[in-house]
């Protein structure tokens, strides 16, 4: 029996986070491993506790199909927040530097400023969604 390499785990964990994901459209996970290998945070697309979220309906972009809206684009119809900023926001500063990120899609340009400039030195993302291993 063997065990799934690193990134594969870690992955794993973010794709299992993403299940608490508040959009209708798209449910995404990220975690931090700090330099050691240890999970030190995690975080999910979603709004403020105790806000009404997209699953609730409150989202104008979650209310609408792919055909009317496909993905991509402008979010500026969006209520909730990237799973990586929560993830920031949620987590330890000092953890943060020289770790890797663990996401279930690809980041968008902002998070990956976002990322660098909290000191994250790795990001990954699952295969298949453009290039899924960078070093920031």
């Amino acid at each position: 029996m063997s065990r799934p390499i690193v990134d594969e785990y870690w992955l794993g964990v973010a794709s299992s986070v993403s299940e608490r994901g508040e959009c209708r459209r798209s449910k995404v996970g990220a975690v931090l491993v700090n330099e050691r290998g240890r999970l030190r945070g995690s975080g999910t697309n979603g709004v403020a506790p105790g806000e009404k979220s997209c699953l609730d309906g409150a989202c104008p972009r979650g209310l609408l199909s792919y055909e009317e809206q496909p993905a991509g684009g402008s979010y500026g119809d969006c209520i909730a927040v990237h799973a990586e900023e929560n993830l920031l926001f949620n987590s330890d500063q000092t953890e943060q530097v020289r770790g890797t990120v663990y996401i279930t899609r690809s980041p968008c340009d902002g998070c990956l400023r976002r990322l660098r400039i909290s000191g994250v030195s790795r990001v990954v993302w699952p295969e298949g969604a453009g290039s899924n291993d960078i070093s920031l």
